[in-house]
């Protein structure tokens, strides 16, 4: 179950203005919220609209979610048919402690050392689609690149509004 206060009703789509969804055990105390591998199903589908920014369109693997996601090409180029080890976690933190408010620079061992590419974004809106039953749309900021990873509200525990997240990306 989730709790919220919609801020906008149409037939098939609610836009929360507050979303929480309770943890599971087995991913709060790593900091890791959601992980899947994705296959990039089409790329820029609407052209290009920055010089270095694609618009990824997605799918995953293990848990039939959609992925919609800006990249900086240029950093981290994608093809068609890449694939990829997606992680949202609200920590860097191995152990799940929460990351502080500064640029941790001890070099200790993190999350991010295992992936290619990273971003930190706010969670901007949480969006419950009844349409196709229990799904929930999750949309993130990462300085003006957006996500949005939409399937079963069972697998986005966890996320909730204007929280902030990592994301990270490894090919496979």
């Amino acid at each position: 179950n989730f709790f919220c206060s919609a801020l906008h009703v149409s037939p098939h789509t609610r836009t929360y203005a507050h979303a929480h969804i309770p943890h599971t055990t087995q991913y709060t105390m790593s900091g890791v919220l959601f992980e899947d591998i994705f296959s990039v199903k089409e790329k820029d589908p609407d052209g290009r609209k920055f010089d270095r920014v694609s618009r990824l369109i997605c799918s995953s693997e293990n848990y039939e979610m959609d992925l919609i996601l800006d990249i900086h090409d240029e950093l981290y180029p994608m093809q068609l048919n890449d694939r990829f080890s997606f992680m949202l976690a609200r920590t860097l933190a191995l152990d799940g402690a929460p990351d502080s408010a500064v640029y941790d620079q001890s070099g200790r061992p993190t999350l991010a050392d295992r992936f290619d590419y990273v971003m930190h974004g706010k969670v901007y809106r949480c969006e419950e689609d009844s349409s196709q039953g229990n799904k929930l749309g999750v949309y993130i900021s990462f300085g003006g690149l957006l996500m949005r990873l939409k399937g079963d509200a069972r697998n986005l525990q966890g996320i909730d509004l204007d929280s902030y997240q990592y994301l990270l990306i490894r090919k496979v």
